[in-house]
């Protein structure tokens, strides 16, 4: 049984003692049809129990079937690595089966047709969520290598170079509670979790049905000038590599915002006001935003855990490398719906992303360093009373910010009465101070 998710904390419990009674009942159906079907490598059940009424009985007749395909349809299962991407799907065949139904703990063992259920089952060769795996199979791929924090489960099944026959049944359903992902938080890995999986696995790019991830920014004068962002609409710019200046853009949009909510001031500073005042702008070779907060915030603990609590688990908040710093736990991506990119819900080539390009801009990105400054970040800095005092604003991306109040006085102080003239001029390529 495999799980998207870390559950050390049961370790002294069997898998049934410490599932809920709906999850161990999906688990025993599970197993009982891998017994049966021989010809699956493992199977699952649905993401969660939404062809499922509020007794907890399923729909009966077309009405079923139909409610089955819908939710089928809403999880990965069909999957391709194609050059320097991975393309999955959520569509793949469908087919139906009679399997004798679960009564009590046991499945019944008589031929009566009344205790047989017809259900609706998938072919797939990539799951998300949970899922059952025979044991000989899962140690012939290699298991799970938890390096990948994040991306553990996707790993495991680009091991199997696509060749697992797995099985999404409609005849059970998860709980939301087995289903959550956090093995990047729980495990220990957070920023470089993708940088392994692409250096591993020559990936640069994850393709799924509502966004596209990259497993790391790009840097370069060709893809990133320094001018205000602009999110892209149509291809190639959707498909393309995403600019560390754009991630950059959006953490510290994350960041002020959570630490508005909080009441808690911020002024930006260093190189992040250079950018504003500059460009209206994240100048798209530096490593980091700056921000900084009173004095009483930074030195707070409890400051860096309500920003955590804030931001879902989507970023690592707290001390890095000698200061307080936040990396993003999740990879730069564009949320779009990559339907049109195909021809059809079978096609797992997707052409259109693949233009001359595209990969041209992609040429260089390999291999992908898994040194922490070669990743995006933002540093927290403790900030002077007469920078907290009063303020002004400036703006990045078109949104507004609090800055220090003499913003000439400090960009001269800090970078020289030429800070308006970048010194990276030309063809730049990565991150640099």
């Amino acid at each position: 049984m495999i799980f998207p998710h870390s559950h050390s904390e049961q370790e002294n419990k069997t898998l049934l003692d410490w599932l809920a009674a709906n999850d161990r009942r999906a688990v025993l159906k599970l197993i009982k049809f891998l017994d049966l079907k021989k010809g699956f490598d493992g199977a699952t059940c649905l993401q969660h129990p939404s062809t499922q009424n509020r007794r907890g009985q399923h729909e009966t007749g077309d009405e079923s079937k139909t409610a089955g395909k819908t939710s089928l349809q809403s999880s990965w299962c069909r999957f391709n690595a194609k050059k320097w991407s991975v393309i999955i799907r959520n569509t793949g065949p469908l087919q139906i089966v009679k399997l004798r139904k679960l009564l009590g703990n046991e499945f019944s063992a008589t031929k009566n047709s009344s205790l047989e259920e017809e259900i609706l089952l998938q072919n797939c060769n990539i799951l998300q969520g949970p899922f059952v795996v025979r044991k000989n199979i899962f140690d012939k791929i290699g298991g799970l290598i938890k390096d990948f924090g994040k991306v553990t489960l996707l790993e495991f099944f680009v091991r199997s170079k696509g060749e697992l026959r797995m099985a999404k049944l409609t005849n059970c359903a998860w709980t939301r509670e087995l289903t959550r992902a956090d093995r990047g938080n729980l495990e220990g890995a957070n920023f470089a979790e993708y940088a392994s999986f692409g250096n591993k696995h020559k990936i640069l790019r994850i393709v799924t049905e509502n966004r596209i991830e990259w497993t790391a920014c790009v840097a370069n004068w060709k893809l990133c000038p320094e001018k205000p962002y602009v999110k892209p609409r149509s291809l190639p710019g959707i498909a393309a590599p995403i600019c560390c200046s754009t991630v950059l853009g959006q953490m510290l949009v994350d960041f002020t915002r959570a630490l508005d909510k909080h009441g808690i001031k911020y002024r930006l500073v260093y190189g992040t006001l250079l950018g504003a005042v500059r460009s209206k702008a994240i100048i798209p070779w530096t490593y980091d935003v700056d921000i900084a907060i009173p004095k009483s915030a930074y030195k707070n603990q409890s400051t860096f855990a309500a920003l955590r609590n804030e931001l879902g688990g989507k970023y690592y908040v707290g001390k890095s490398f000698g200061m307080l710093r936040a990396h993003m736990l999740m990879p730069p991506y564009y949320e779009v719906n990559t339907a049109a990119f195909f021809e059809g819900p079978h096609d797992l080539e997707g052409n259109a992303l693949f233009s001359r390009e595209i990969e041209r801009a992609v040429k260089d990105m390999l291999p992908i360093s898994g040194l922490w400054r070669s990743h995006v970040y933002v540093d927290f800095y403790k900030g002077k009373s007469a920078w907290m005092k009063d303020f002004s604003f400036v703006t990045i991306n078109d949104q507004t910010y609090a800055t220090v109040k003499n913003v000439d006085y400090k960009l001269t102080k800090w970078y020289g009465e030429n800070y308006l003239k970048p010194i990276i001029k030309g063809k730049w390529v990565g991150l640099f101070d």
